[in-house]
């Protein structure tokens, strides 16, 4: 089969809320120091690749991240309101750690369960179908070379939707800040096949 596109699809870089390991969804959070400094590797790791279009999250640590990478760049930026982070509801600004010891039946279940709703926010089905339309504009879009900066729920997402993979299944595959990740298109925009040559590369930000 003809190779049709290369995307590149990362998280943004760490906020604060990330440093903290607090829950962000929603919320509206620019990158920290930290998560600077992940973005300008990031991007100089990908400044040889020919990236022709950016689709980004609307979020701000989104959007600076992908403003960052573009720098070498000077590609076509996209927000697809899509792709914003699973909205956290009650539980935005807690600590993880703590949301799991506090709320494990609740927590257990959101984890089993893709149409559990977080209290006052979203279900992992959710997100999964608000992200579809964005993956499909993503495929039969005119671009060959594609940078995705979206978040760590919402990725994944991306992944299953684009593999045809189970919501609970794809939850499974972890995402750290600024790691990269390359998929490859085969066939056409009507049908495309899309095959993973590495996911969650985080070489290029130790040291």
């Amino acid at each position: 089969m003809k190779l049709q596109k290369t995307i590149y699809l990362t998280r943004h870089g760490s906020t604060a809320y990330n440093d903290e390991d607090l829950l962000q969804g929603l919320i509206d959070i620019k990158l920290s120091k930290r998560g600077i400094r992940e973005s300008e590797q990031l991007a100089e790791h990908l400044k040889n690749e020919a990236i022709d279009a950016i689709f980004h999250s609307p979020l701000t640590r989104a959007r600076q991240t992908a403003e960052i990478v573009n720098r070498y760049h000077q590609a076509q930026l996209h927000v697809i309101d899509g792709f914003m982070e699973m909205d956290m509801g009650d539980w935005e600004g807690l600590n993880y750690f703590r949301v799991m010891e506090q709320h494990q039946e609740t927590f257990q279940k959101w984890l089993s369960d893709a149409d559990m709703l977080i209290p006052g926010g979203e279900s992992p089905n959710q997100v999964f179908k608000r992200v579809k339309p964005g993956t499909e504009q993503i495929l039969t879009s005119q671009f060959s070379n594609i940078l995705i900066v979206a978040h760590a729920m919402v990725n994944r997402a991306i992944l299953g939707n684009f593999l045809g993979m189970d919501v609970l299944i794809s939850r499974r595959f972890r995402m750290d800040n600024c790691a990269i990740s390359k998929l490859m298109v085969y066939g056409s925009p009507e049908k495309s096949h899309v095959v993973v040559e590495n996911w969650n590369i985080t070489a290029h930000l130790e040291g």
